[in-house]
């Protein structure tokens, strides 16, 4: 309906100015003034009915209103380097305090275990490490106790823990290990070896085999024989070395000799018949590359008893005649 109206009015000036030049009775000021007119009210009716383009309005959308479809879970921290856990896990055996293994102890009877353990890692030892039982016999114990005291690198500290002879007769073994606070377990020497107790539950009167004393290695001596190592450029020669092994009564020991080369030699055996000293020897050949610098042995009783004595430095091959 609009349309229409601007159409008519503009059909209307024109008809009018065109009559007016018809009649000759207007002027050309009039004329023209007239067609100006016209031009402006086509102009001023276009203006007004020209339509404005909007943009198109949208309402954004609360992207934090969503419910993710998956969840990415941030990355978790690498577990630690396994070496550096070694070296900060470490324990060295030391002794048995009290009740050592193979003790005969009556049946029923209350009695307190102790070892004593050097820290032989990096990291120091404190309340938040646990002392715990692995497996075996536990003979009335508890399976957590609190470390007993608080031992730095190098430190040597007793481990008490309060157990109860069985009531029946017979051989009893229990396995403890220490815990760190992150949950890792660890004993005593290279190869994190529990620390045991072992006791003979009986009269007192070995009668047989479950009441028998248990012997064990009781000293450890080293020697060499230097008349085997030559020059500061050994070719096809050899350390020839001997340990001295004491026990305090007859066992069946087994045991293992480690070289500063990293070459160890496991599960040997030797067998005691009464408390005496028998001699065991290894062989260590060096070829003509062989470094100058000096090296140890160490002998480890694995049984009866882990035990590892100390190790024995080598002469250096320079020092030898030639």
């Amino acid at each position: 309906m609009t349309g229409t109206r601007k159409y008519c009015f503009l059909t209307f000036l024109t008809v009018l100015a065109l009559l007016l030049t018809a009649c000759g009775s207007a002027s050309e000021t009039t004329i023209a003034t007239a067609v100006a007119m016209t031009v402006q009210a086509q102009n001023t009716l276009q203006a007004q009915f020209t339509p404005t383009l909007q943009p198109p309005t949208y309402t954004p959308t609360l992207l934090a209103s969503l419910t993710p479809i998956s969840t990415k879970v941030p990355p978790t921290a690498p577990p630690p380097n396994s070496g550096n856990i070694k070296s900060c896990y470490s324990a060295t055996y030391v002794a048995d305090v009290s009740y050592p293994d193979g003790t005969i102890v009556s049946p029923g009877t209350s009695f307190i275990k102790r070892w004593s353990v050097t820290n032989s890692g990096s990291c120091t030892w404190n309340s938040t490490y646990k002392f715990v039982f692995i497996d075996g016999d536990i003979m009335g114990g508890a399976y957590v106790y609190p470390f007993p005291a608080v031992a730095a690198p190098g430190q040597t500290v007793e481990i008490p823990i309060q157990l109860y002879a069985p009531t029946d007769n017979g051989d009893y073994t229990g396995n403890w290990m220490i815990q760190a606070p992150d949950k890792t377990l660890f004993g005593v020497g290279q190869y994190s070896q529990p620390l045991t107790v072992k006791i003979v539950v009986g009269s007192g009167t070995p009668s047989n085999s479950k009441t028998q004393t248990v012997y064990g290695v009781t000293n450890v001596t080293y020697e060499t024989d230097v008349s085997l190592i030559r020059t500061c450029k050994p070719a096809n020669t050899f350390y020839h070395y001997i340990a001295y092994i004491t026990s305090s009564g007859p066992v069946k020991v087994t045991y293992e000799w480690d070289q500063s080369d990293g070459h160890n030699y496991h599960n040997r055996k030797i067998e005691f018949d009464s408390a005496t000293t028998l001699a065991v020897s290894n062989d260590w050949a060096q070829g003509i590359s062989s470094s100058t610098n000096s090296r140890w042995v160490q002998l480890i009783v694995t049984s009866p008893t882990y035990q590892e004595w100390p190790r024995f430095t080598l002469p250096i091959l320079c020092s030898q005649i030639p």
